[in-house]
């Protein structure tokens, strides 16, 4: 899996949400395309991902804790 490319595709849709949305990172990707790759890469991208943003790397967007299904919660800000 590669990161990178992942974490552009993010950014990408990161950039066109509203600010003060929250989301979960599954909710950035089509369904399908998220739903494909295996569980491990899913989790190792969240990890990731959730890493890069607690760093401040993803610009506008804070960890909030968690959702109710355990996944990482995010808001986009200013």
């Amino acid at each position: 899996m590669d990161n990178l490319l992942w974490m552009n595709k993010a950014n990408e849709i990161i950039n066109r949400l509203k600010n003060n949305k929250e989301f979960l990172l599954k909710d950035l990707f089509d369904g399908i395309e998220w739903n494909n790759l295996p569980k491990g890469d899913r989790l190792s991208f969240g990890r990731y991902f959730k890493n890069e943003v607690i760093e401040g790397n993803v610009h506008h967007v804070t960890y909030i804790g968690k959702a109710p299904n355990n996944s990482a919660k995010y808001r986009k800000g200013e």
